[in-house]
């Protein structure tokens, strides 16, 4: 992975145009549970149609979406230093975030990482359940920081999943993960 070109939200903001290079969507219905995708649009392709999904009319979400017709990776800013203002404010009054990202490969699987360890078990049963594949002991993608985006709602632990491109290709498969981080959010007591 390449280093970030930008080291927070103000100097992308200085350098892109919102509207033109990047555009922010927020729906916040009230939810103690916000989905972010933090790398969506063309930045992490497939990314933001998940988090949407899982979001449906129930939780709140937030989705930072490349726009530009190339060099959309420019927009990515690392998890743990990713500061846009709207997202911060949205989910510091969120008791349980959940943010979509994606990894390479064709392995079919969802890493899952973050510090909110009995909602990661319960997405990696319902995930295990659908017939998707999974890993939480995974070295590259722990989500274990602190300011990780997942990790800065008003519980400090959240959850991260990284996806496979193969899987974020597959709309059939992106119904299912979403289905099943439903299930798991409504599991532990989050459906409104």
């Amino acid at each position: 992975m390449t280093a970030d070109t930008y080291t927070g939200f103000a100097e992308l903001a200085r350098c892109e145009k919102a509207g033109a290079d990047y555009r922010i969507s927020i729906s916040n219905v009230g939810s103690a549970v916000t989905i972010v995708a933090p790398h969506g649009g063309k930045i992490e392709p497939g990314t933001s149609e998940i988090a949407r999904e899982i979001a449906a009319e129930d939780y709140n979400c937030y989705c930072f979406e490349g726009i530009k017709t190339s060099l959309n990776g420019r927009l990515h800013i690392t998890s743990h230093r990713f500061d846009e203002p709207a997202a911060l404010k949205l989910i510091s009054a969120s008791d349980i975030v959940v943010a979509v990202h994606a990894c390479t490969g064709t392995a079919g699987l969802v890493y899952l990482g973050g510090l909110d360890t009995p909602l990661k078990k319960a997405i990696a049963t319902d995930l295990k359940n659908r017939g998707i594949g999974v890993s939480i002991r995974n070295s590259r993608f722990k989500g274990a920081n602190p300011d990780n985006i997942c990790n800065r709602g008003r519980t400090c632990q959240g959850v991260q999943l990284e996806i496979t491109r193969d899987l974020r290709d597959d709309p059939i498969k992106k119904a299912m993960i979403a289905e099943a981080v439903r299930a798991s959010l409504s599991g532990c007591g989050r459906m409104p």
